[in-house]
């Protein structure tokens, strides 16, 4: 498959703007985000999802909402008597979110424990992750995948970071900040936002948070910074381009922005598109993103990308 999204993924429950005490549930996760968005730009069979549910009806439930995205869930692995992680979401008038986790319970926080879980990272070439894939592991399995990832960038895969950082998931941000350089160092490829920088390193602009990053790694760097210009270095270049986003909409639900934003990046990058038309289409999904509730638009509300 060209494509394997590795993370935690989450029944999502989302806040209805017109009653908020009520409650949509969706399939939820940033790298679940991702894959759906990658699994329609791509078709049937390019994405799969390595990750860790239950036996219960929600895990049920969540296995049955990704595999009807198309998207292969061979890798995604059952274990007895577990449960999945819950997340409820509530929106402000700006549509910014806020979220509440139960999360502690989900069977993928032990996956990697065993190595022989990662066995699914030699049949992908482009395998994908985030801060977040590495706040819920334990220890062991957090060192277990960063060093199956150095293996097989060794061998030619890309490896694609999100910093998706939130910090209740971490110790504190010295403790994020030591892991997102190792896994920084280990990436071909890095999706940082202007707000995850500012929150885990202090950066005050989005010229000294790509300079940050550029000092522990040579990858490509893809930074966003909340509607003004996005931020790109080629990989092993000593300095970055600016380029202008398409004019902003006023926003429903920001969840899911820069998750959508990365798999519009990752397929238009993939079809040859140049870095200016690879933005512009990213952009244009997560626009459409955001005017709707919840991470994962309806299908049929999918913009056309490519021709």
């Amino acid at each position: 498959m060209r494509y394997l999204s590795i993370g935690e993924p989450l029944a999502e429950f989302t806040a209805q703007r017109e009653t908020p005490s009520r409650f949509d549930r969706r399939a939820g996760g940033d790298t679940l985000n991702t894959a759906i968005y990658l699994a329609r730009l791509s078709g049937a069979g390019q994405v799969g999802y390595l990750s860790c549910l239950g036996d219960d009806p929600q895990s049920q439930w969540l296995r049955e909402a990704i595999a009807e995205e198309g998207i292969d869930t061979a890798a995604l692995a059952e274990r007895k008597g577990g449960r999945p992680g819950l997340s409820f979401i509530s929106t402000d008038a700006q549509g910014e979110r806020s979220f509440t986790y139960w999360r502690d319970q989900a069977p993928f926080r032990q996956h990697f424990d065993d190595p022989a879980a990662l066995g699914a990272l030699e049949r992908a070439d482009c395998l994908i992750l985030s801060a977040v894939t590495l706040a819920v592991l334990h220890p062991t399995g957090r060192e277990n995948l960063l060093g199956a990832l150095e293996r097989r960038r060794a061998q030619g895969a890309q490896v694609a970071f999100d910093t998706n950082y939130r910090p209740v998931l971490w110790p504190d941000a010295a403790a994020a900040r030591d892991v997102m350089d190792r896994m920084a160092a280990i990436a071909t490829m890095i999706l940082p936002s202007l707000d995850d920088l500012a929150a885990c390193y202090g950066t005050t602009s989005p010229q000294a948070a790509l300079e940050r990053l550029m000092a522990v790694s040579t990858a490509e760097i893809v930074l966003t910074t909340g509607g003004g210009d996005v931020l790109h270095r080629a990989a092993g270049s000593a300095q970055g381009e600016r380029y202008k986003l398409p004019p902003a909409v006023a926003a429903h639900d920001t969840t899911g922005a820069g998750d959508s934003f990365n798999a519009g990046w990752l397929v238009a990058r993939a079809r040859g598109l140049s870095v200016a038309e690879s933005i512009t289409a990213a952009a244009r999904l997560a626009t459409v993103v955001v005017c709707h509730p919840g991470a994962i638009i309806p299908q049929d509300a999918m913009p056309v990308l490519f021709a």
